[in-house]
């Protein structure tokens, strides 16, 4: 552990497993290529290692971020690959769009002319991709009239429509519905509009994993990327994707508990037997959810809480998640002050924290806060 680290907590960030998963996915996905999906932070891993751990990768194509100053962040960290801007653009953030070569998501014709207006006061053309609303009803223009959108926004000069897309609302979903829906939508969206040599694509993770015919040239996974799988509960391929992020801390303390005495705030868990707890350097502040917290007093109800991995074995959280501290059950197990402690990652995968927390990994990978060190090795 490095030893300027304030606390002992930190996350190694693995880039050959990304760079792994990145390949693994390509090979599945082929012939399609990959947009690398790098937004918030490359998912909490690192916007700066990510990037230059894929930027040389020949199956990466394209790389895509949520806004303009991700986008910025990028070309000043050496980034040259086409980088495609996932969300809206508003009107006063089109000049920096248009400087830093980035390609915009253009579905409304107000903005396709600022942009081409833009990028002739700039001497410039710039290129972007139109995308389709097919039934997630986020962004897109509505696939009932996006071809005469389309063909009104491809005739604006300083304006190369690169490629067209669409995003898919349920396709991580066991009973998916929709997904069949969208694609065929999208699919007569690109003969009205005569695709031809546009760069077509709609496929996230989960589309990624289980629709074939959804891929076309380029697949945008996000989560998978990192080694966590988007379809706990539904049918998919189960690739060999590894985990990228493995969370780290140190048992700090141990404490001898009588039966019946409570631990941490509330006492809202109560040792049925005498018990030993360990102090794991980790909280709230950290990005540990208080949903972890472990309960089993009458009146709060039943939560079984989070887990963490030590020596190799699996041991319950008790107690509520404070800010900077979780309380862990160890019973007799062997622990000494200074053991290591995994919260997910290697060993213990983000998906299965996540499902105990009642939410989705991408929230607690996103949610890692800056306070925690990043270690990058494989790079």
């Amino acid at each position: 552990m490095n030893s300027a680290f304030s606390r002992p907590n930190w996350a190694v960030i693995n880039l050959e497993n990304l760079r792994h998963n990145a390949r693994v996915l390509a090979l599945h996905a082929a012939p399609a290529k990959i947009l690398a999906v790098i937004k918030a932070g490359a998912y909490g891993h690192g916007a700066y290692h990510v990037s230059h751990a894929l930027q040389n990768e020949e199956c990466v194509q394209f790389f895509g971020v949520a806004s303009v100053d991700e986008g910025q962040q990028l070309r000043g960290l050496g980034i040259e690959k086409p980088i495609l801007l996932l969300s809206a653009i508003l009107p006063d953030e089109v000049a920096d769009a248009v400087s830093h070569e980035l390609s915009p998501t253009i579905f409304s014709v107000e903005i396709a002319r600022r942009v081409s207006l833009e990028s002739a006061r700039q001497n410039k053309t710039t290129r972007a991709h139109f995308k389709v609303n097919t039934g997630m009803n986020r962004l897109g223009a509505h696939f009932s009239h996006a071809a005469r959108v389309f063909d009104e926004i491809r005739a604006l000069p300083n304006l190369e429509i690169e490629g067209v897309y669409t995003h898919m609302a349920c396709a991580d979903d066991e009973n998916d519905e929709l997904t069949p829906s969208q694609l065929a939508r999208f699919q007569e969206f690109l003969r009205e509009i005569g695709a031809g040599n546009l760069v077509k694509h709609a496929a996230n993770s989960a589309t990624t994993l289980r629709y074939k015919d959804a891929h076309f040239d380029l697949v945008r996974p996000g989560i998978a990327l990192y080694g966590a799988h988007p379809c706990l509960d539904c049918a998919a391929p189960s690739l060999d994707l590894r985990p990228v992020m493995t969370w780290k801390s140190r048992v700090t303390a141990i404490q001898n508990v009588r039966a019946g005495e409570g631990v941490s705030y509330g006492s809202v868990w109560r040792a049925a037997q005498n018990a030993r707890v360990a102090v794991v350097a980790c909280g709230y502040a950290d990005g540990y959810p208080r949903s972890l917290s472990g309960v089993n007093t009458s009146g709060a109800g039943e939560n079984r809480g989070g887990e963490i991995l030590l020596r190799g074995a699996r041991f319950p959280v008790v107690g509520r998640v404070t800010m900077d501290q979780i309380l862990v059950n160890i019973g007799a197990a062997p622990c000494e002050i200074g053991d290591e402690v995994t919260l997910w990652g290697q060993g213990l995968p983000v998906e299965e924290v996540a499902a105990r927390a009642g939410t989705i990994s991408y929230e607690l990978l996103c949610s890692v806060s800056s306070r925690v060190p990043r270690v990058v090795i494989g790079s």
